[in-house]
């Protein structure tokens, strides 16, 4: 008789167990917008920038200082612009920046339970501009693709 009532209850417990609410180390985030710097002059050749600071326009917290020929920028999930200052010395006395804002609009995709909602991102026309009217260091911007929808490819170049 205890048998048939310890079996019955360890029945009870394994058939009311879920199955565990965890979202994988490889599960697809929500991308950011990948940039590459390429030369103004011969535009087929990546151009570094050095100690280039990232800035949300009008804030005075820095997001990133960086170093390279491509970078990775958070786009906004609230709105349909994302907003950055990019700026750094050229000397010693001088400070350089130009001001960008990004236009797309959201799709959101239920990726599971565990790992709630991914966003993609669909460039608006225009997918950008320089809120910047003095002289700056970007010379030009050119979109690469429509849809950020990963981080394997670049989305946007920046030539200076």
């Amino acid at each position: 008789m205890n048998f048939r009532i310890f079996f019955i209850v360890c029945l009870l417990i394994l058939s009311s167990c879920e199955k565990d609410d965890i979202c994988l180390e490889g599960t697809p985030a929500t991308p950011r917008l990948i940039v590459v710097f390429r030369d103004y002059q011969d535009t087929a050749v990546k151009k570094s920038v050095e100690n280039l600071v990232i800035q949300g326009f009008n804030q005075e917290e820095i997001l990133q200082t960086f170093t390279g020929d491509s970078i990775a920028l958070p786009l906004r999930k609230n709105f349909e612009f994302s907003q950055f200052k990019l700026s750094f010395n050229v000397d010693t006395d001088s400070l350089i920046a130009d001001s960008l804002q990004f236009n797309y609009d959201r799709l959101d995709l239920y990726i599971n339970r565990a790992c709630g909602y991914k966003s993609n991102y669909v460039f608006q026309e225009p997918s950008h501009y320089l809120l910047t009217k003095s002289e700056g260091w970007i010379q030009n911007i050119e979109k690469s693709k429509d849809t950020i929808s990963d981080e394997q490819n670049t989305h946007l170049v920046i030539y200076h």
